[in-house]
Parts: C-alpha cells; structure tokens; sequence
C-alpha cells in the first residue's frame, strides 16, 4: 500500500514539474502562430485607430462619392421614368422618391391652396403656387420629411411625406409627376378584397393591379414587409408602378 501511495506521489510531483517547466513541449507555441496573433491584433488597432481619426467631411465625401458611382453604375433610361400623372387619393401621409437629376411636380386636389411647405434637408429647388408643388434634391440627399400645410374646403389640412432617394436597382418607375385627388383612399385588406371579387382569385403574382374609384393600386406579395395575411401569404398595398 505503501509503495502505490509513494508511486503516485512521485508521478503527481513528475507532472506537475513538467508543467511548470518552460521546456516542456506543451508549453511551445508555433512561432507562425504567434505571429498571425499579433499581426491579427497590430490590424484590429490600425482598422480602429483608422476609423477614429476620420473626419467628418472626409466620409461625408466619400458618402457622396459612392452615390454618383452608383448612379453612373446603373444610368437612366426611358424605361425608368414615368412622365404621366401618377394618381393617388390624398392622405396625411404617404412616400414618394426623388432624384436629383430631376424636377419633381406635386399636384394636390383642385382648389387646395399650398400655405407652407417644411422640407427637413435643404432642397436644391423648392417652389410651390396655388395647389402646386415642384422640387429638386441637392446631389447629397438621400431621405427627407416633407411637411405640406394646405387649405381644401375652407379647412387646413396637412400632407406629411416621407421622401427617398430613387434607386434604379429597386425596379420603380421614378415619377416625374404626382397629383392627389380629393378620393377616400381604400385600406390594403378591401383593395385585396376587391381584387379577389373582381378576379375571382387571390393575387398571385409578385406585382398585381386593381383600380377603384380611378386610382391605381397595386398589391405586392411580400413576405418581409407585407402587413396583410391572407392564406399563408404576405401583402402590402401601394400605388407605385414597376419598369421590370
């Protein structure tokens, strides 16, 4: 019994001797290894350091820089601009797109009288007259509120537009033109109701179109944005027009 427990002590102080040892082969680490750590660890510094000492108007250069590339990477053509009169009924709120090539022109109802109009970006052209609106985007810009007071009926009313910058990538059409007309704009679910009465079927194509009372919808499948379940599908509603 003796010589086990004098056996095991002398291997449990063997072990921990070699441990402790600097020599011993568990304790050796491939230089190549060590090497691609610190080169790992000198990048994450030099990557942090690099973005820290950028200034401001240096990215906001290069913010620029990247939308003209983008809008010489993929130019215009008449395919993507739609010059006729988009109709939709008006609302306190909706979402248009810009570009700052072009002028853009919204028309409110006839006989609205534009008071004040409240953009949160500088706009390269701004103008409005009688229930006309018409602007342009600076180079830089990329998404705005529009905030439009007007008086219809003898009542103020007030428009808020969400406006982006147009993408050509996106597959829209870029509305030159945007006239609101003083029509009960439909909630989604009806619009897709009335699709199904009028069709006999649920829509079932990625861009489906129904016009009520004049205006043009359109009803996408969309399984990350659309709001509407119906039948294990996903829809949204909008009065937008695709090119592709």
């Amino acid at each position: 019994m003796r010589k086990i427990l004098l056996a095991i002590c002398v291997t449990s102080y063997l072990f921990c001797a070699e441990a402790n040892n600097p020599l011993a082969p568990q304790n050796f680490i491939q230089p190549k290894a060590i090497e691609q750590n610190q080169n790992k660890d000198l990048n994450d510094l030099k990557t942090n350091e690099f973005y820290l000492n950028m200034d401001v108007n240096d990215i906001r250069n290069i913010q620029s820089r990247d939308k003209e590339l983008k809008d010489a990477l993929y130019q215009f053509s008449q395919k993507e601009i739609n010059y006729k009169p988009v109709i939709r009924p008006i609302s306190s709120m909706d979402t248009i797109q810009l570009h700052p090539y072009f002028t853009h022109s919204i028309l409110l109802p006839e006989g609205a009288v534009i008071s004040y109009v409240d953009s949160s970006v500088e706009m390269a052209i701004l103008k409005y007259e009688n229930n006309m609106l018409m602007l342009r985007p600076k180079s830089n810009f990329d998404i705005a509120n529009l905030a439009i007071v007007y008086k219809l009926d003898e009542k103020n009313q007030i428009l808020n537009i969400l406006a982006e910058r147009y993408s050509v990538r996106d597959g829209e059409k870029l509305n030159q033109v945007i006239t609101y007309k003083n029509i009960e704009k439909r909630d989604p679910l009806y619009v897709i109701q009335a699709y199904r009465m009028q069709n006999g079927k649920l829509p079932d194509k990625k861009y489906n179109y129904i016009k009520i009372d004049g205006i043009d919808y359109r009803i996408v499948e969309d399984n990350q944005y659309g709001n509407i379940s119906i039948e294990n599908k996903n829809y949204r509603v909008d009065n937008n027009v695709i090119y592709k």
